[in-house]
């Protein structure tokens, strides 16, 4: 395990990546884990479904009875009418979304170390996705998790600009903390800012060609194409890392937590 100040060091004596290196290495990888990668998405859409379908089967049913207004509303006026349905209770779905958020996320935690492992000829091992459920592990990846969600508000609020920088270092805290989970909250986001500010340009043109490949992709396959190639976005954060930082031992690093 590196300490902050190792990886701090690390990342500014490391030297410029190469623009399609970052892009064919990613490419590589995504072959060695599509299949988890679609995995993945299923897990997230899965959990999604209940919640989605509960949430519009009320305006679902006013549409078959002949209200269809409510299917084109935008999201002020859907907003307004959770609150006119749901009154108080609202606050429950929102809570509700962020728990399924902080699911999401912490299967992309178990997604990253399956990156590692797959990328370094270990085996697929299905329980790698569920690592940061373990109670070991939770309480420290939902700070973790609040804490970004906390950052990514204010740089919101902060207007265009900041939110466009932050973007980037923000890609990092996830794959930071999933090889690192040693450290501190504050340690984590510090090191994953350090990545971002010195990969910045690079980082945000490769996930900006990503994007616009994977929007094309999925008009062209109808949205399918999405499920199957949705975890290329999260794969060239994994190069950088591993470029930038690596990893201190070639050999499988799951672990048994007690």
């Amino acid at each position: 395990m590196y300490a902050v100040q190792t990886l701090l060091n690390k990342i500014q004596t490391s030297t410029q990546i190469d623009f399609g290196d970052l892009f064919n290495e990613s490419l590589g990888v995504f072959k060695k884990v599509w299949v988890q990668g679609l995995l993945l998405q299923l897990f997230s859409t899965l959990m999604m479904l209940p919640f989605t379908i509960s949430l519009y089967l009320p305006y679902l049913s006013n549409a078959f009875e002949g209200d269809l207004s409510q299917l084109t509303m935008g999201s002020a006026d859907l907003s307004s009418a959770l609150y006119e349905d749901y009154g108080t209770s609202v606050i429950w779905i929102y809570i509700l979304m962020f728990v399924v958020s902080v699911a999401s996320s912490l299967f992309l935690l178990g997604f990253y170390r399956i990156v590692k492992e797959m990328d370094h000829g270990n085996p697929f091992v299905m329980s790698d996705f569920f690592y940061f459920f373990k109670s070991a592990m939770l309480g420290k990846a939902i700070r973790l998790l609040l804490a970004y969600t906390g950052i990514a508000i204010l740089a919101a609020l902060l207007c265009f600009l900041p939110l466009i920088y932050a973007i980037v270092p923000l890609l990092f805290i996830l794959p930071m903390f999933a090889y690192n989970s040693h450290l501190s909250i504050t340690e984590t986001i510090k090191v994953a800012f350090a990545l971002g500010n010195k990969k910045w340009g690079i980082t945000f043109l490769i996930m900006l060609l990503n994007v616009i490949l994977l929007y094309v992709i999925t008009l062209v396959t109808c949205g399918l194409g999405a499920m199957f190639v949705g975890c290329f976005l999260y794969l060239p954060q994994y190069i950088i890392y591993k470029k930038v930082i690596g990893f201190d031992a070639p050999e499988s690093t799951t672990q048994t937590i007690v």
